[in-house]
């Protein structure tokens, strides 16, 4: 591990959202027109807009309060961006270091409230090789002919509607992105997509069939990418993933520990206030 590199405190949380919002602009940036998705920065916060896709997972906002205290004036302005885009279901994520200390309290005041699904894990790691898993399943990066059948996967895991499928298709041979797939008996089964900006790296866009899990997929795709990560010359990787709802598995949590991530925090999520379209 990087010994520059820190794991706990404001300092990793704001780097670990950062690292997130890049992505999730570029990847918003491939989006096929039809989808109408976009980025918009507001301050130092990305807010990620969808209004064909009525989920907050694709309807959210990385980063308010992290790098200068939000203010009133913000709030309404993330409101107002989603209202007229007539976008109801939407969250904003807060870290817990975000500033000013009573940011959750001022979006409660607003109506904004805690889903079911009430935080993400954030992690990072350095470059350090992974534990290298033991699978079955042939691991490689995705080639140009691959790209429908990784869109197929990843909406196929998400229950995504097929009309996203270009997008994801597009993610393989676009700049920054290096797409891995997972194979067995030459059927793509898996696949784990991996954003490289500069000297950060984040892991995400990836899925396994339903009927192919167990077989340690995502846990070889996690090593590929690592490992890919640092021979670019990427100093810290970044991820996430929702945390327990009760006693539900995670096992997404399970293998992003088990390959040497480090948690720097729980980030919560605020959904909006319900919304009376007319």
């Amino acid at each position: 591990m990087s010994p520059s590199l820190k794991l706990a405190g404001p300092e990793a949380e704001r780097l670990a959202d950062a690292i997130e919002a890049a992505a999730s602009r570029d990847l918003y940036a491939a989006a096929p027109h039809a989808l109408r998705l976009r980025s918009v920065t507001l301050g130092s916060a990305t807010a990620l807009l969808a209004p064909a896709l009525p989920i907050a997972y694709f309807n959210r906002v990385i980063g308010l309060g992290n790098e200068a205290p939000a203010t009133s004036a913000d709030i309404d302005h993330v409101m107002s961006l989603f209202d007229d885009s007539a976008i109801g279901a939407y969250w904003v994520h807060i870290v817990p270091s975000a500033r000013p200390a009573d940011l959750a309290a001022l979006l409660q005041q607003r109506g904004f409230s805690l889903p079911p699904r009430r935080s993400w894990a954030k992690f990072l790691r350095g470059p350090d090789a992974p534990p290298m898993p033991r699978t079955a399943l042939r691991i490689r990066p995705a080639a140009p002919s691959d790209a429908g059948a990784v869109a197929g996967v990843v909406c196929g895991a998400y229950g995504l509607p097929a009309s996203t499928g270009p997008w994801f298709a597009a993610l393989v041979g676009r700049p920054k992105w290096h797409v891995w797939v997972a194979e067995e008996n030459e059927r793509i089964v898996a696949t784990g997509s991996l954003f490289v900006d500069a000297d950060t790296a984040w892991l995400g866009a990836g899925g396994t069939l339903a009927d192919q899990r167990g077989k340690g997929a995502h846990n070889a795709l996690i090593a590929a990418r690592i490992a890919a990560a640092a021979e670019l010359g990427c100093r810290v990787i970044a991820t996430e993933t929702g945390e327990p709802v009760q006693a539900e598995p995670n096992p997404s949590l399970a293998n992003l520990r088990r390959a040497g991530f480090v948690q720097v925090c729980s980030r919560m999520n605020f959904q909006a206030p319900a919304r009376t379209v007319e």
